[in-house]
């Protein structure tokens, strides 16, 4: 639970009221905070108890009582100020709204805290059916990853510095499982023909994101840029987008391949990382891409 005592600060943030549709509702209703213990997670429930998905120490069950005892208020906080950041800033719940309306619109969220901030998290996503938690607890389905601050609820040039950084350590830590679960002869081919193509895109995708935060301001609105501007960095944000559609398709032709070849273990960390590029897609598609050209065109609901 270490990480809560860091995400009490969320305090001082007055996340803004904003009108949430039917769907987003039932998400923050049925909305699951998950923390780390010692030997496994406890998840607190939207009534404010708590499961645990493996064996506990009586001190951690303590704290856990203490913390749903005193401190509802920013638990509470806290499912507000994910689901603010998912509706803002994220294409995730409209992505996999399938899937997590399957599920009686139960969505699990867990805090991974930076190893570069200390008030920088990622948000791990997941949905499972009620009835299987926590015994089935594994059986979780990954819904994708949003990156967050709770210092601000703003995001600077979209969050894609964000994107960027998680991006190249995923697909470090892609490159690394799938080695560890591969014949050696098996992954120097799916190196030489999939893993080095995608590690060249990512690279021009690194290159291409420093360009954008260093000509454009933080705050890519009709407000700080003229609409000749907007188009310019529209442009940008669009190429950035065809490049996570390349690295997309070769991640599919190498799952494909990995399947082929009856690489099981190994080949789940592609899926996932997969699943990652194509929420990064959909996101600069709806939220960015989608956003700027409504202001260039002029269009207002």
């Amino acid at each position: 639970m270490h990480n809560f005592e860091r995400l009490k600060e969320i305090h001082h943030l007055k996340i803004p009221v904003f009108r949430r549709d039917e769907f987003q509702e039932s998400v923050l209703k049925n909305l699951y905070l998950e923390f780390f213990l010692e030997s496994c997670r406890v998840l607190i429930t939207p009534d404010f108890q708590y499961l645990t998905t493996g064996p506990t120490r009586t001190e951690e069950l303590e704290t856990i009582e203490r913390l749903l005892a005193e401190e509802r208020s920013v638990l509470d906080e806290l499912k507000k100020f994910v689901l603010y950041n998912l509706a803002l800033y994220s294409a995730l719940l409209e992505t996999n709204s399938y899937y997590i309306t399957s599920n009686d619109h139960l969505l699990i969220c867990r805090f991974v805290q930076s190893d570069h901030d200390d008030r920088a998290y990622e948000l791990k996503l997941y949905t499972l059916g009620r009835q299987d938690l926590p015994e089935n607890y594994k059986d979780k389905l990954y819904i994708g990853r949003d990156f967050v601050n709770i210092s601000r609820l703003t995001r600077d040039h979209f969050g894609i510095r964000q994107i960027r950084n998680s991006l190249s350590s995923q697909v470090d830590r892609m490159k690394e499982r799938v080695k560890n679960y591969t014949p050696h002869e098996i992954y120097n081919e799916l190196e030489d023909e999939y893993i080095t193509e995608i590690e060249e895109i990512v690279g021009e995708f690194s290159n291409e994101t420093a360009s954008i935060v260093e000509e454009f301001p933080v705050d890519i609105t009709t407000k700080s840029l003229k609409p000749d501007s907007l188009i310019q960095v529209n442009h940008l944000f669009r190429e950035l987008k065809h490049m996570l559609i390349e690295v997309e398709e070769t991640t599919r032709d190498m799952e494909a391949r990995m399947f082929e070849t009856d690489l099981a273990r190994a080949v789940r960390y592609v899926t996932k990382f997969r699943k990652d590029i194509q929420n990064y897609i959909n996101y600069l598609i709806i939220k960015v891409n989608g956003r700027i050209t409504d202001a260039v065109n002029g269009f207002h609901l």
